[in-house]
């Protein structure tokens, strides 16, 4: 008695074999990564886009990016602009989350023009998710 085994067609190995390596890439990549993360704090920079003059005060328009491998929660900002004339305005914002390697555009209001004074942007403090 014979038996008729179906032969699997090739196009179809192919495919499994594309799988199985995709799997195995993807795998090597989460070890790796896991490994040479360097586990370091929100390292937070600041980009000023623009300055905008509203009726009675200016908006000042920041992205703000965290370059480090945290994600930073409930992450506190500080604009300090100190006037020509010595006068020192604070704004305050929060981010509610900042992942690693991303951005996120916020602002702050002051009264006085900021193109005329010294601006200084800073992170004053977050949470660990």
């Amino acid at each position: 008695m014979k038996h008729n085994l179906s032969k699997t067609p090739l196009w179809e190995k192919l495919v499994g074999l594309v799988g199985f390596v995709l799997i195995c890439l993807t795998v090597i990549y989460l070890v790796w990564s896991a490994f040479s993360n360097t586990h370091k704090p929100p390292n937070i920079h600041f980009s000023v886009v623009s300055i905008e003059a509203l009726e009675d005060q200016y908006l000042v328009l920041v992205d703000v990016k965290n370059s480090g491998d945290k994600t930073a929660s409930e992450l506190n900002l500080e604009g300090r602009l100190v006037s020509p004339n010595g006068h020192l305005q604070r704004s305050t914002t929060q981010v509610s989350y900042l992942a690693p390697d991303s951005n996120q555009r916020v602002g702050f209001y002051f009264t006085s023009d900021p193109a005329q004074g010294e601006l200084t942007l800073s992170p004053m403090g977050y949470q660990e998710p």
